[in-house]
């Protein structure tokens, strides 16, 4: 189906900028693993710290994250001859067999990648030129301190480009369609009666996009309202302030807040690992009684994947055919543009990618 279907001409497929590769609790002291596919390797120092480096010895080959060891507290040593590089420069500083006073080769250097550790994330920073990062990614200190407590995650694999999934912010006109027929009408679109669902229980949503500028123009903002409706009269309860922040092309600060029920975050991110293939996580943390929390968890879950079915098996059209109300979804994609530049890896008709060698991202 993937190889059959449409795909439309579509941007670059790898944006620049922060994405998630882990959560912090998945690394423990001194581990090492590996990224899908085997091609970077991420590793915790003894005192904590993580890095993120090429998976290949650059001796004969063997990869670090498969019986490397952690030594020297941010070394790594090959498995194969015990080579030791230093993850934080990716320089070679040992080579056991060879006297201390031998000069080690200057080849003798593996590529590292800038890697930040924020709100028990874990981040890697991408730019097809190599540049460095352009922007911080900021703390959530409701997180950090504790007074919002883990609550759980839901993760998807989704046959997409990437720019599909953050687009769905300014798309405000899909919301009271797709979104509209209860939660408990589950997520499957094709048993759906969207046009005119019954009336028991409905979402009616409001919402508005908007960029930011200047030192902030990486970061754009969704304001939304929803409420659910029993027989067309909103319940009081069910009335939700949603704030989503979208920082960079694969983050979302997505803010709730229930009233005196409790409010909290749910951080979502994608991370593309093939061309049209995206891994989508959202790990939500909050001071909701766990009950409240897992019921707002799978109306989310529920609703999301709504939007899955569409990604899934649409195509990218370049110019597509708006009206008045559709919402500011060709302001989005210009602003979303600033992520790609000359460089930036794009999917050719065969299949292959333009500037391959540059990418991280095809694992």
């Amino acid at each position: 189906m993937r190889r059959l279907r449409v795909i439309g001409k579509i941007p670059p497929v790898y944006p620049n900028g922060w994405f998630c590769i882990a959560e912090s609790r998945q690394i423990k002291l001194k581990e090492v693993h590996f990224l899908i596919g085997q091609q970077l390797t991420l590793l915790r120092s003894e005192t904590g710290k993580v890095y993120l480096i090429n998976s290949y010895c650059p001796h004969l080959g063997a990869n670090f994250s498969i019986g490397g060891r952690v030594v020297n507290d941010n070394c790594i040593q090959c498995p194969f001859h015990g080579w030791i590089f230093n993850a934080e420069t990716g320089i070679c500083n040992r080579i056991p067999y060879e006297s201390i006073s031998s000069t080690i080769p200057e080849q003798a250097k593996v590529s590292v990648w800038p890697v930040v550790e924020k709100n028990m994330h874990i981040y890697a920073w991408y730019h097809c030129d190599g540049k460095d990062p352009e922007w911080e990614i900021p703390d959530v200190d409701e997180i950090t301190s504790g007074e919002w407590k883990y609550r759980g995650r839901i993760e998807h694999e989704i046959n997409c480009h990437i720019q599909d999934l953050p687009e769905n912010a300014a798309d405000i006109a899909h919301l009271n369609y797709l979104h509209l027929a209860g939660t408990t009408k589950g997520n499957d679109i094709c048993k759906i009666e969207m046009e005119n669902p019954e009336p028991i229980i409905r979402h009616v949503w409001d919402g508005r996009w908007e960029q930011k500028q200047g030192s902030d123009k990486h970061i754009a903002v969704m304001y939304l309202k929803q409420v659910m409706t029993i027989l067309k009269i909103p319940v009081p309860l069910t009335y939700s302030d949603l704030q989503a922040r979208q920082i960079g092309p694969g983050i979302v600060y997505m803010m709730f807040d229930f009233g005196f029920l409790g409010s909290g975050i749910v951080l979502q991110h994608v991370t593309p690992e093939e061309p049209l293939f995206q891994r989508s996580r959202f790990v939500m943390y909050s001071n909701l009684p766990k009950i409240f929390a897992n019921l707002f968890q799978l109306c989310e879950a529920i609703h999301f994947e709504r939007d899955v079915y569409i990604w899934n098996n649409k195509c990218y059209i370049k110019r597509p055919l708006l009206t008045k109300n559709d919402g500011p979804i060709s302001k989005h994609r210009r602003w979303y543009n600033q992520f790609y530049t000359d460089n930036s890896p794009s999917l050719e008709s065969d299949g292959t990618l333009s500037n391959e060698v540059k990418s991280i991202f095809d694992w």
